[in-house]
């Protein structure tokens, strides 16, 4: 436990945010992390979030990419959305909602992205 902390409190100081699932996977430990929670881009700026999917898979934490999607379908008229890669493209100035969800577990996580 305490080199399971260590390494958490070494990744905290590195990487600026941390989720620990458990690695034994004897509970419920699925989750998305998205980086970042919030956006804002130009019109025709375009960025790319990070996405981690984790789920026990077997006993075994497993891990993947999540499915990206737009929150609401007028969201659209803001953003362009890759559902492959999670790229978000400013369209038109407004809010939008993008989300990250695991076909595994049905965990989501989301961006709020302003476009200006």
């Amino acid at each position: 436990m305490q080199r399971v902390l260590a390494a958490a409190l070494l990744l905290l100081s590195t990487a600026g945010c941390v989720i620990v699932g458990d690695p034994t996977c004897s509970g419920s430990s699925a989750s998305v992390v998205v980086a970042p929670g919030v956006g804002v881009v130009t019109v025709g700026q375009s960025f790319t979030p990070t996405g981690s999917d984790s789920w026990c898979d077997g006993g075994h934490q497993a891990h993947g990419s999540p499915n990206w999607s737009l929150r609401q379908p007028g969201d659209s008229a803001f953003v362009i959305l890759d559902t492959s890669t999670g790229r978000i493209t400013g369209r038109r100035s407004g809010i939008a909602t993008v989300a990250a969800r695991s076909d595994h577990s049905g965990a989501t996580s989301s961006i709020l992205v302003t476009v200006r």
